[in-house]
């Protein structure tokens, strides 16, 4: 059986990291170092106060993931679980290690294949910084797994956007990008990755693990059209597996009204 593990991290500027790094005091307001953070990585033309900033600056808010599984001879992918873990439902310790736990092993304690859409220069290394930030041995993520995820040009982590690129021989897409190229559902409710700096200081948590989510799922169904396109699935297989994915969100939609959107 192969099992792979599709997933997206938000994250938010780390601010006592950041007050210690520009020597500035507690009392410090967010705002005021937010500002200066922005001044400090900002490129060209950005503002500084919604500036992206170097991967370590930041800290997890929510992690949002999808497991599959497959024969390994081929044929559709089955779901067995989507869902995510966000703070303020648990410590920012909790999410990270409650996510690295959960990703399946098998009985030669050979962890999953892992799929993201810009993880290899986001949310892979997001992993290591917190848990180098936070004291958290992950062995899951390095050698304890038999997996090498830390190889760019590797199989056992899929960074779609670097793969779909040529690993940056051309432009890098964006999700959005390839999303409506197939007419996948992405970026619903209006929530954009620029607003969630703003969403988790107003405490609109759940939203942010929503959206998380339906990245989730919007880069499982760029996985499976990719797949068919390079002949790893057939047409009638990328059919079951959409169909998988189908029967797995209509039992969260109740809860999760967005996920709605994925049934068409």
């Amino acid at each position: 059986m192969t099992v792979l593990v599709v997933f997206d991290i938000e994250a938010v500027p780390d601010f006592e990291a950041a007050r210690r790094l520009l020597a500035q005091p507690d009392s410090t307001p967010d705002a005021e170092i937010r500002r200066m953070l922005g001044e400090r990585y900002s490129r060209d033309g950005e503002e500084p106060t919604t500036a992206f900033l170097k991967v370590p600056i930041y800290r997890i808010v929510s992690i949002a993931a999808l497991n599959a599984k497959r024969e390994v001879g081929g044929g559709p992918w089955t779901v067995t679980q989507i869902g995510s873990r966000s703070v303020g439902e648990k410590t920012e310790a909790e999410v990270l290690l409650g996510f690295v736990k959960a990703l399946p092993v098998d009985g030669r304690g050979t962890g999953p294949i892992l799929v993201t859409f810009g993880g290899n220069g986001f949310d892979l290394p997001l992993l290591r910084y917190r848990a180098f930030a936070l004291g958290i041995p992950v062995p899951g993520l390095h050698s304890g797994s038999h997996r090498d995820y830390w190889h760019r040009f590797g199989h056992d982590h899929v960074d779609l956007c670097d793969v779909l690129s040529g690993y940056g021989a051309s432009a890098k897409p964006s999700l959005a990008e390839m999303a409506a190229l197939a007419n996948i559902p992405v970026k619903i409710g209006g929530v954009q990755g620029s607003q969630v700096e703003a969403y988790v200081a107003t405490g609109r948590l759940t939203e942010v693990a929503d959206y998380c989510l339906t990245d989730v799922l919007a880069t499982y169904c760029v996985f499976l059209r990719y797949g068919m396109v390079r002949g790893d699935l057939t047409p009638a297989h990328l059919d079951a597996s959409m169909d998988s994915l189908r029967a797995t969100v209509q039992k969260h939609v109740d809860r999760r009204p967005l996920l709605s959107a994925f049934l068409k």
